[in-house]
C-alpha cells in the first residue's frame, strides 16, 4: 500500500515516541515498506537569543539529538532510516518527506489545548500542508 513511511517523533517524550515507533513499525512491516524516523531540533527564533549560544551549539545539538533517536529505536526494536533536522518541526518534516518521496507521514496527536486552536499544533499543520498522506496516532489516556 506504502512504500516509504516516515515517522516523526518527540525525543524528548519517550513513551509517546516509543509508541509512535512501534506502530509505524508494524505498519512497515505488514506493508513491505522502508521505514524512516524522524526527530528536530528546534531553531533559535530571535537573533539577540542565539547569540547567547556557542558557535556549535547547533552541531552538538543535533548530534545529541542523534544519539537520543538511535536508542529510542534501540529500545523499541525498530529498524528505521534515523534523520535528525534542525528548524521547524512541520516544515522540516513536510520538507523531508518529500526529499524521500514518503507515501505516508505517521505522527503523534494529543488532545489539542486552547494555544493549538489558536495557532495549531505540528500535528494539525503537517496535516494541512503535506503533499502526502498522513496518519495520526493519538496518544490513549
Amino acid at each position: 500500500m506504502f512504500k516509504t513511511l516516515l515517522v516523526s517523533i518527540d525525543a524528548t517524550v519517550p513513551e509517546e515516541a516509543n509508541a509512535l515507533l512501534k506502530t509505524a513499525s508494524d505498519l512497515a512491516k505488514g506493508w513491505g515498506s522502508g521505514l524512516h524516523v524522524c526527530t528536530m531540533v528546534p531553531d533559535v527564533y530571535m537573533a539577540i537569543v542565539g547569540t547567547q549560544f556557542s558557535d556549535d551549539f547547533e552541531a552538538q545539538s543535533l548530534s545529541a539529538a542523534s544519539d537520543e533517536l538511535a536508542e529510542l529505536c534501540r529500545q523499541a526494536g525498530v529498524n528505521a532510516t534515523p534523520h535528525v533536522r534542525f528548524g521547524t518541526v512541520y516544515d522540516r518534516v513536510i520538507a523531508l518527506a518529500g526529499d524521500l518521496n514518503a507515501d505516508l507521514i505517521v505522527v503523534g496527536g494529543s488532545h489539542p489545548d486552547l494555544k493549538d486552536y489558536l495557532l495549531g499544533s505540528n500535528a494539525s499543520r503537517i496535516v494541512r500542508h503535506a503533499n502526502t498522506s498522513v496518519l495520526v496516532l493519538r496518544a490513549e489516556d
